[in-house]
């Protein structure tokens, strides 16, 4: 109950971060989000020593931490530090029950910022393109509320794959409306799309050996697409046919990426850019694919340290041989870190807490799962 609390609050402070809004309950809403960040990290300071740790996972807990301390201090960015604070302290914690305050945090915050937006108090970010203007009502850019439909959708589906597949479609498909309608976000509507048809696929297709089969396909393939991130980030090429008709498809990701390799060398810990020119938006670190944003704005190890453990979760995944809400919820967040930072924000993709009996040497039981902490076997 302690680490649930801690996400909450946690969840709420990103939540408030991400608006535009400048005060809130007549507090500045930066002040309101270190509280509930102090309160956070004080719930997961009890929750550390209320777990069963050996001398190995003590070991790690200091380093990792350290780790995450010092690519704050030098990138300016602390998402891979409360990525390892959440990961390190989530032994024994249920991710459908993370999914239910997830599905629960993500759609209060969008009708909370409609409500302020009404009330005047957040203003609508507007961005003209080509498929006519998006709207934020109230985050801090479009692509924000679209991620929070995103989050919603899959958070629905992790806690009510066993229920009826209309209202998960339902779900899916009236988030990837407004998504398109609002937010004019191609990523987040192909990507709920593509959940839709997971559902249709895995929920009437009998042949159990063909959606194993299928599954794990996806997962090596969500697997290639992260190497090929990386691949584009450097060896980006404008005048490579292929290249520029991707980059196109991506909303010049590709392009965005390469330059912010080009001008700064890789760091083992980050660095801040605020000494570099700006590319894209004005006054942001515009890398919006997550391996990409966390190698080039937080360093070589923790990305190597978050890859090794996806790497851990993909595997496992595909071992376990189980077809439920939470695979498919970690197989599309795969996919959406290689196009939004999302991958990176455990707020969001809190799949990755999973990687906690790993990182943490608590090795798991004969059928036991990394997903399912409750004794729950693989043949269930």
């Amino acid at each position: 109950m302690i680490y649930y609390i801690a996400f909450i609050a946690y969840s709420y402070s990103c939540a408030f971060g991400f608006t535009t809004a400048e005060s809130l309950l007549g507090l500045p809403i930066s002040a309101l989000i270190i509280s509930l960040q102090v309160f956070a990290l004080c719930c997961l300071v009890l929750k550390i020593f209320r777990q069963k740790m050996n001398g190995f996972s003590w070991v790690s807990f200091f380093l990792i931490v350290a780790i995450g301390f010092i690519s704050w201090r030098c990138s300016g960015e602390n998402y891979f530090l409360w990525l390892a604070l959440f990961v390190l302290c989530g032994l024994g914690v249920d991710i459908e029950i993370l999914a239910r305050i997830s599905l629960f945090v993500s759609a209060s915050a969008i009708i909370f910022v409609c409500v302020l937006l009404n009330a005047g108090l957040v203003r609508d970010v507007l961005i003209y393109g080509t498929n006519g203007v998006r709207h934020s009502l109230g985050f801090v850019h479009p692509n924000t509320l679209a991620r929070y439909l995103v989050v919603a959708s899959i958070s629905y589906l992790v806690s009510h794959y066993k229920g009826s597949i209309f209202a998960n479609l339902a779900m899916a498909l009236s988030c990837a409306f407004i998504a398109q309608t609002v937010t004019g976000s191609r990523t987040a509507v192909l990507l709920l799309v593509f959940q839709a048809i997971l559902l249709v696929f895995f929920s009437r297709v009998q042949n159990i050996e063909l959606k194993l089969v299928t599954l794990k396909v996806l997962f090596v393939g969500a697997f290639i697409l992260i190497i090929a991130s990386f691949y584009f980030m450097i060896c980006y090429n404008v005048q490579a046919p292929l290249h520029n008709h991707l980059n196109l498809l991506l909303s010049d990701r590709l392009a965005l990426a390469n330059k912010y390799a080009e001008v700064a060398p890789f760091t083992l810990f980050g660095r801040d850019f605020s000494s570099l020119a700006f590319f894209g938006l004005p006054l942001t670190f515009t890398v919006d694919n997550a391996w990409c944003h966390l190698f080039l704005r937080e360093g070589i190890i923790p990305t190597a340290l978050l890859l090794a453990g996806v790497i851990a979760l993909i595997i496992h995944a595909i071992l376990s041989n189980r077809i439920d809400g939470i695979c498919l919820g970690l197989l599309l967040m795969v996919f959406y870190s290689c196009s939004e930072t999302v991958g990176i924000m455990v707020d969001s993709n809190y799949f990755l807490i999973a990687m906690a009996p790993i990182v943490l040497g608590n090795h798991l039981t004969i059928g036991g799962s990394m997903f399912y902490p409750r004794d729950k076997s693989i043949g269930e």
